[in-house]
């Protein structure tokens, strides 16, 4: 007989993904390691065999957190983060062709595809950093270029961006 561990993944806006894991029995202890999303930032693990009923959350600011388990059930295990710290990304892109007229670039972003609510100006550059965003948010960006005279091009190609926690698990019999 097999064990699953079901592992489910919040962010610190309460997004999540999930992916099934195999465990051979008989498994008593289980060690999740993750990614960190800064200094500050509060973890919470909890876990399941009913998907009804939680434990108690583990809270701890480190990475990673040792669990003793008992029975043969399915367990799911539900980590997620607050207090995280404001992330950044940094975009790149190919200059306009052809740029004799292109005066800048103006970055633009938000939660949704296609629906932009935030605008930065990189100026004549061609990559830029966008910061204050939250951890766990999905952004949608795209670029234009604009002239000296305020004519903007379309927008270029949508990119999509996500800061997660990365997780491990270990397990022992």
């Amino acid at each position: 007989m097999l064990n699953i561990v079901l592992l489910a993944a919040l962010g610190a806006s309460g997004q999540w993904g999930a992916a099934a894991i195999v465990v051979p029995p008989p498994t008593n202890q289980v060690v999740l390691t993750w990614g960190s999303l800064g200094p500050g930032t509060q973890y919470y693990v909890q876990t399941s065999t009913d998907l009804l009923t939680w434990t108690a959350a583990t809270n701890t600011a480190g990475t990673s957190v040792s669990l003793a388990l008992t029975g043969d059930k399915v367990r799911t295990f539900r980590l997620w983060a607050s207090n995280a710290p404001l992330q950044s990304v940094t975009l790149a892109w190919d200059p306009s062709v052809p740029s004799t007229n292109v005066a800048g670039y103006f970055v633009y972003y938000g939660v949704s595809t296609g629906s932009y609510t935030n605008k930065v100006d990189i100026g004549m550059g061609t990559s830029g950093v966008v910061s204050n965003l939250v951890a766990g948010t999905t952004y949608y960006f795209a670029t234009t270029a604009y002239t000296a005279s305020g004519l903007e091009s379309d927008f270029s190609s949508e990119v999509v961006w996500q800061s997660t926690l990365q997780l491990e698990i270990q397990w022992s019999p």
